[in-house]
């Protein structure tokens, strides 16, 4: 587990520098913002699967250790939500509604609220997975769903 924190923190890292370096100026290449608009999918993706995994553990009430482990990678994820999100990097096939950034290109304070409950939430899945009670963490999840990822999915997801 902690390998996947050290890995995560890793490539925030990077990705803060890149995103300091060129994704965030005024010099936004067309190739920068479709590298970051892949990147957010993958995350995305990738952030779903995690979830799916849980899901399907949870049905099948198996191993909790694997929960806590994806658990964990869900609040790890959450929180570095918002790296994935500089100014520019909308359009093509991008879903995310320009209402992520205000008039001046930082995100919006809605949507950090947002996200920071979509990390909150993630945090209370990893301590209710550590208990143990499978009841306990599927409830758990579907508040993480509607608080968390429904939540800004309605208001900052396009079709």
């Amino acid at each position: 587990m902690l390998t996947i924190k050290r890995v995560f923190i890793s490539t925030c890292l990077l990705l803060s520098l890149l995103l300091s370096s060129s994704l965030v100026s005024a010099e936004t290449t067309d190739q920068d913002r479709k590298v970051m608009m892949k990147y957010r999918q993958l995350f995305m993706e990738t952030k779903g699967k995690h979830a799916k995994a849980m899901n399907l553990l949870l049905k099948n009430k198996l191993s909790l250790n694997h929960i806590v482990l994806h658990a964990e990678a869900l609040a790890a994820m959450a929180e570095g939500m918002l790296l994935i999100f500089p100014a520019g990097s909308t359009g093509g096939q991008s879903r995310a509604m320009d209402e992520i950034w205000d008039e001046s290109g930082k995100l919006s304070l809605d949507f950090k609220n947002k996200v920071s409950v979509m990390h909150g939430e993630a945090l209370k899945i990893v301590e209710v997975a550590k208990q143990g009670n499978y009841k306990q963490i599927k409830k758990q999840m579907a508040v993480f769903a509607n608080n968390g990822c429904r939540s800004c999915h309605s208001d900052y997801r396009g079709e």
